[in-house]
């Protein structure tokens, strides 16, 4: 099974239903169905929580736990965060997400900032264009 890690920006569009919801929510339908393990750094879930502060909060928190019932969230511990200060790169918190998917070995990264993960030797796709080519990525 393909292990997918899912940039903030890709969380935030499925819970906020933002542009790029229905990309998202086609991809959060292969976690759900069991097609594919979906993860997501807990720095997120952090990022998820404070994006969406203008919530009630109860709204929030069922939102924060929607989504972490498909999502395994990935610990961002001293060793991600050492490797991420070792390479100096535009945008440092990309670089932690990285960190993330790579410690835990997974196959692509859907991110709408794919500029930022030039750096990457894990595949890094827009949510769109990973999309379309959905059935190639989960098989």
């Amino acid at each position: 099974m393909k292990r997918i890690f899912l940039d903030t920006n890709i969380l935030i569009d499925y819970i906020d239903n933002r542009a790029g919801a229905d990309n998202a929510e086609q991809i959060f339908a292969c976690g759900f169905s069991d097609e594919a393990l979906l993860y997501a750094s807990s720095l997120s879930f952090a990022n998820m929580a404070y994006i969406i502060k203008s919530r009630t909060q109860e709204e929030k928190y069922n939102a924060l736990r929607q989504m972490a019932s498909v999502v395994e969230i990935l610990p961002l511990g001293k060793q991600e965060v050492i490797s991420a200060i070792t390479q100096p790169v535009k945008d440092f918190e990309d670089m932690l997400q990285y960190q993330c998917a790579k410690a835990a070995n997974c196959d692509y990264i859907v991110t709408n900032d794919r500029r930022h993960y030039d750096f990457s030797d894990i595949p890094h796709f827009t949510s769109a264009a990973f999309v379309e080519q959905l059935d190639r990525f989960i098989k």
